[in-house]
């Protein structure tokens, strides 16, 4: 596992990670210490520097079980989430505008991530999400406010093509709504779920059992789960930079420019799965791919792809 050492950071950097932890802190679930370290990327230090500025500020933050979550009758809260207001038939009209663009793109993305810093959670993810998806948000975000088990009716798994029922303790949605936090009781782990693999969601009246295990492993730019961060480097085109913030709208942090033509990618990712999958994608587009750890996968994965040709000798 890689260690990220943090370098000295500008009044600017120290104000967006503040800012960071009261988004992190503002939703439904609470965070262990060491989760919110984690994904922030704080020292244990900086974690309580963080912390007392947000109360300097007059948010109250609950310390539960050294687990962290702000004060929702609190009235700094309130006066925040009171910025913004929009009526109903302006809702409407932003659903339908939002809904419009591909589900995939850059702008429809970040359009949702600012409304749900300014606008009330549950009311983001009924609203602007896609009609099919928020039906079965509803349930899973009651849930998660109601400590409830739910059951996730004909999920489709990737792994293996199977279509299952599954029972569920939700605890908190990657960005955008596309996927859920989730532990399953009868696997014993944590995993993520995709919200379109899902038939139906029912609730239950079953309470959580297992709430001190949930935890939430990072997510890589790929939207790749993993439980360590592997550091990765590798040239490309425009062309293949084009295409990888405009799929992968996160990976832009990690880009710089070398060229007019050419780009470097500098960051970290959590499996191998997600990065070859779009290395093996664009043949002649990425050059210099520095983790031998993701080379040896693509190498093996190599054969595979010469079989669509019938080269398979």
């Amino acid at each position: 596992m890689i260690t990220f050492k943090a370098s000295k950071l500008t009044p600017m950097q120290t104000a967006l990670k503040t800012l960071r932890l009261l988004d992190l802190l503002s939703g439904i679930r609470s965070y262990s210490k060491a989760e919110i370290m984690q994904r922030l990327d704080l020292s244990e230090r900086t974690f309580y520097r963080h912390l007392e500025t947000l109360k300097d500020f007059g948010f109250v933050v609950n310390n539960t079980g050294n687990r962290y979550l702000l004060e929702k009758d609190n009235k700094t809260v309130k006066e925040l989430s009171s910025l913004l207001h929009f009526s109903e038939e302006e809702a409407y009209i932003l659903n339908e505008a939002i809904n419009s663009i591909a589900a995939s793109t850059k702008a429809r993305q970040n359009l949702i991530a600012k409304l749900s810093a300014l606008y009330d959670t549950d009311r983001i993810a009924i609203r602007f999400t896609a009609k099919e998806q928020s039906s079965k948000i509803k349930p899973l975000l009651e849930a998660m406010r109601n400590k409830r088990q739910v059951k996730v009716k004909e999920y489709r798994s990737s792994v293996g093509g199977t279509v299952t029922d599954r029972l569920l303790e939700p605890f908190g949605f990657t960005p955008n709504y596309i996927s859920v936090w989730a532990y399953e009781p009868v696997s014993g782990e944590n995993k993520l779920f995709k919200v379109e693999r899902m038939k139906k969601v029912e609730a239950t009246e079953k309470e959580w059992r297992f709430e001190n295990k949930h935890r939430a492993d990072p997510v890589d730019c790929f939207r790749v789960a993993g439980k360590k961060k592997m550091r990765v480097k590798f040239e490309m085109s425009l062309l293949a930079k084009n295409l990888l913030t405009e799929e992968f709208p996160l990976s832009e942090p990690f880009i710089r420019t070398l060229d007019e033509n050419n780009y470097l990618f500098d960051g970290w990712v959590t499996a191998k799965e997600g990065i070859g999958r779009f290395v093996l994608g664009l043949p002649g587009e990425i050059r210099n791919l520095d983790n031998d750890e993701i080379r040896r996968y693509i190498e093996k994965k190599l054969p595979e792809y010469q079989k669509i040709f019938g080269n398979d000798k």
